[in-house]
């Protein structure tokens, strides 16, 4: 990762016709060779299956191998979206040793990892709870394990700064109620008024399609961070939507998605912006309905918004000039991939970046683009 004095790698199979199996291999070879030259600490799999039983095989075959391969411990997600260019994306995030000491931390799952220099220390790591058919059963469970973690190293909730949340069906129902309104309840009472404060993290939610509920997160604890939310003027907050835009029944509780826009992050000489899932969205409402080359559109210049000289201006005294860092692109509908593609290359050329199939939290968003912009 940057701010850990390293970054992250996109490996791709070199045969993306291959089988499955074929296919992890390639990349877990490439994997071996990668991780001679960099110390590699947190793996995620994008990747699908044809049943919940596969998945939990390939988790079991992959790990195993991984032991084998990197005999240091690391993290791994599994996360069950279909790359829309071969079987599997692996990412691979590495790190400096000569300037952070690394301890795993929560036992024998490894679900995360602490990192500490001088006074500072940087908790990343991710959860998964993936034993209901019920969203608001994993999610509970989810959070309970995320705040487990905090816990055995005296870390805050409000010192999140960045958050993935990954869920299992969505746009689906348990009931009467939406399945992302779920996660978003629970959610929203881990969190109390926890940000109050601080200003929420940066996030993205995502629909995937088996695997319960994961949650990713950085977390910093450090006198010399600075980081503040990052607003988008032609967005409404999504923590202070309308009930107009919450899915369920009007005499059910029905709570906002906590997160901001975006998340300013500074410390020591590495400052960047934390770009969360951004959609095809102004004020509160959807734009270009059944279009994924206008949704595209929008949903980029949104987040050119967030990295806009005036917005730059306000973050720091210092002259900074923003580079997009990397990008993954989320597409709901396989047959609109050329075109997202073809208009995202129009913005950002031969930027690093990953397309992926995930449904977006609404019915009618069609993609959805996070990344990170590096101020130099």
């Amino acid at each position: 990762m940057y701010f850990l004095n390293g970054d992250r790698i996109y490996i791709k199979p070199e045969n993306a016709s291959a089988s499955l199996n074929k296919q992890v291999e390639s990349c877990l070879l490439q994997l071996k060779r990668i991780n001679s030259g960099k110390r590699i600490f947190k793996l995620n799999y994008f990747v699908d299956t044809s049943s919940e039983k596969n998945y939990l095989k390939l988790q079991d075959d992959v790990r195993n191998k991984i032991r084998i391969l990197i005999p240091e411990d690391i993290i791994q997600g599994f996360i069950a979206q279909p790359p829309l260019t071969c079987k599997i994306i692996v990412e691979a995030f590495y790190y400096d040793p000569s300037i952070w000491q690394k301890t795993i931390v929560s036992g024998e799952d490894k679900s995360a990892v602490l990192f500490s220099s001088g006074e500072t220390d940087i908790l990343v790591g991710s959860v998964q709870a993936n034993s209901s058919s019920e969203c608001k059963r994993d999610s509970e469970n989810a959070f309970k394990g995320l705040t487990n973690v905090f816990n055995q190293v005296n870390f805050s909730l409000n010192s999140i700064v960045r958050q993935w949340n990954y869920i299992e069906n969505i746009l689906g129902f348990d009931g009467d109620m939406q399945r992302y309104q779920e996660f978003n309840n629970v959610r929203s009472e881990v969190y109390g008024d926890s940000f109050e404060e601080s200003g929420y993290p940066a996030a993205t939610g995502i629909g995937m399609n088996r695997g319960g509920v994961i949650i990713e997160f950085v977390a910093v604890k450090s006198t010399e961070i600075i980081t503040s939310p990052v607003d988008n003027p032609s967005q409404i907050s999504a923590h202070t939507y309308s009930k107009n835009v919450l899915v369920g029944e009007e005499c059910i509780l029905k709570t906002t998605p906590k997160f901001e826009r975006a998340r300013y992050f500074g410390l020591f000489d590495k400052k960047l912006i934390f770009i969360s899932g951004t959609a095809s969205i102004t004020g509160e409402r959807t734009i270009g309905v059944g279009n994924p080359v206008e949704q595209t559109k929008t949903t980029i210049q949104n987040i050119q918004r967030l990295y806009s000289p005036e917005v730059i201006q306000n973050l720091s005294e210092d002259k900074l000039r923003p580079k997009y860092g990397h990008a993954r692109v989320y597409v709901k509908n396989r047959k609109d991939f050329k075109v997202i593609k073809k208009t995202f290359e129009l913005y950002y050329g031969n930027l690093p970046v990953v397309y992926i199939i995930a449904d977006v939290c609404r019915n009618d968003l069609l993609v959805e683009i996070e990344g990170k912009v590096i101020l130099e």
